[in-house]
């Protein structure tokens, strides 16, 4: 028996000739004929009708009883751009070893085809589908809402998909206390700000229970070091952002009354000015220049008013002006500080400057840069304090 030799059209061929070599053909004139069927269908020039015309035969192909013979087909068309649904899904339901590989690489694979697997296909199938290049935004929402840790960390491993934000939190919320998806979504650059600042915070929240629950230090020792943590983690996250998501996370957290004082004298402290300026713009419900230039550029009377208006503790005011005037300096020098200089600075400023200050009140404010400096200058003004208090 000879194989059927399809060229440029088949018009008028009897696709009975097919239906006898898949019926009475060896395994040879069956791969042989597989072979020239996907060849005809990844033509571009196909007609519609034609191509229609051979799908009974590439149906009865999927089912063969040699692998080799579904092997050949599947790979013949696994780069054919658009297949019948019946031939797709018959190849998709085959063995592993010639569905799994098929499912990779189709181009045919619409967002529906996908959403069909993902919702009766085995986790093989549906972890094939997660690792796609071209997952649709319907296929992601539906892995994270429905389908198990295995899959979702398999998803978060495909180097081509960009997660929404709100993807994101749907996985975090779904998924944060598993700590295979909790490594992946800490590692992501794309993960948003505010999932950090909420999985900072319940760290510490937890770390705090447990101090307290084990006995290991004095409740106030304890309170004040997890704090501390808690502070920093966030403060690093503030200034690891960009303007855009500093703005957003600065909302989100003074929304979730979140922000404390001591975060921004922190962030004062070790220079990280811009992440003052967004706060205090945020505080104050002013655009971000108007802060700016309250902070930086106009006279103090107009820091004076935008810290009142920000709401923050008078007992604070001293060490934000204080850090705002080094910042100015800093600019029209054009020598950018470490954070031990900007302390430096911070406390030179403080101790020299301001007739409005009392004496009585330096140590306070010498007090929050040697809680909330970087190493060095914290200790200077620890020792200045301690001196300041003895002579009084």
């Amino acid at each position: 028996m000879h194989t059927p030799e399809i060229e440029h059209s088949f018009c008028g061929l009897d696709d009975k000739v097919f239906m006898d070599v898949i019926a009475t053909g060896d395994t040879a004139q069956r791969i042989d004929l597989a072979t020239q069927l996907t060849a005809f269908l990844a033509r571009e020039d196909a007609p519609l009708n034609e191509r229609e015309q051979v799908i009974p035969a590439v149906l009865k192909l999927t089912a063969d009883p040699d692998v080799e013979v579904r092997r050949a087909l599947a790979e013949g068309l696994a780069a054919v751009p658009s297949l019948n649904a019946d031939v797709l899904f018959a190849i998709v339901a085959d063995d592993d070893e010639i569905a799994l590989p098929f499912l990779a690489e189709t181009p045919a694979l619409s967002a529906w085809h996908m959403l069909a697997v993902l919702r009766v296909g085995d986790d093989a199938r549906r972890a094939t589908v997660a690792l796609r290049p071209d997952v649709p935004a319907e296929a992601v929402d539906y892995i994270i809402e429905s389908l198990p840790l295995a899959v979702n960390g398999l998803m978060l491993e495909n180097e081509n998909l960009v997660l929404t934000p709100d993807q994101y939190r749907d996985l975090y919320v779904r998924f944060g206390e598993e700590s295979e998806i909790l490594d992946c979504l800490l590692a992501s650059p794309g993960l948003p700000l505010d999932i950090r600042v909420t999985h900072a915070r319940l760290v510490a929240s937890r770390t705090r229970q447990l101090v307290a629950e084990r006995g290991w230090l004095p409740a106030n020792d304890a309170t004040e070091i997890v704090t501390e943590a808690e502070e920093n983690a966030v403060l690093d996250i503030l200034t690891s952002a960009t303007e855009e998501e500093l703005g957003n996370v600065v909302a989100f957290l003074v929304a979730n009354e979140l922000l404390t004082a001591s975060i921004i004298v922190r962030a004062a402290c070790l220079g990280a000015m811009d992440v003052v300026a967004a706060i205090m713009a945020c505080l104050a419900d002013v655009s971000l220049k108007r802060a700016e230039d309250a902070m930086f550029v106009k006279p103090a009377s107009a820091f004076r008013s935008l810290h009142t208006k920000a709401g923050l503790p008078e007992s604070c005011y001293w060490t934000l002006q204080a850090a705002c005037d080094v910042a100015r300096e800093e600019h029209q020098d054009g020598l950018p500080l470490s954070q031990d200089d900007f302390g430096r600075r911070l406390i030179e400023v403080l101790m020299t400057r301001y007739e409005a200050l009392p004496m009585a009140e330096r140590p306070h404010q010498l007090d929050f840069v040697g809680r909330f400096a970087a190493g060095r200058p914290r200790l200077i003004a620890q020792r200045l304090k301690a001196d300041l208090l003895k002579a009084a």
